[in-house]
């Protein structure tokens, strides 16, 4: 793939969205159909290395799906994680509007895909199932930074 990071790259396709979107876990089960629609409703975010995707403290309502590139959500000066292509951050944002809780930062040019509350409020009525991957994406997460806090001491 290109460098993600140069605006002059093209926008991505109805079909590239809704295959970028069906590599992430979170929306893996839903049907293609379905996420054409969310496809549809994405805003493609373009980062270059070292560019913050969210800040600590914003309060916003969406969640950001890594198409290309990797994103490092930093604690201090540690990493609580690095995440690729298929990751999303910004989950509880979704759920449960609130101050965001780390920032998250480009670690190379990286493409993501915005996902509002809106659309995912609508997916979760349509397709329950896709909750359960959300709680259990936030779960795991959970388990990570328990994890990492519990080496770290």
């Amino acid at each position: 793939m290109a460098d993600v990071g140069q605006a002059a790259v093209e926008s991505l396709g109805l079909v590239e969205r809704v295959a970028a979107l069906h590599r992430v876990q979170l929306f893996g089960g839903v049907p293609g159909r379905v996420l054409a629609a969310v496809a549809e409703g994405a805003v493609e975010k373009r980062l270059a290395t070292g560019e913050v995707l969210m800040e600590e403290g914003a309060v916003e309502a969406h969640l950001y799906a890594v198409v290309a590139g990797r994103v490092r959500v930093p604690r201090g000066d540690r990493t609580l994680v690095e995440l690729g292509p298929g990751a999303t951050v910004g989950e509880l944002a979704v759920l449960m509007p609130a101050p965001r809780t780390a920032s998250v930062t480009a670690q190379e040019p990286t493409l993501v895909l915005r996902v509002d509350q809106a659309v995912l409020d609508e997916l979760l009525v349509d397709w329950p199932e896709l909750a359960h991957g959300v709680i259990a994406e936030l779960v795991s997460r959970l388990r990570a930074t328990t994890d990492f806090a519990e080496h770290a001491s």
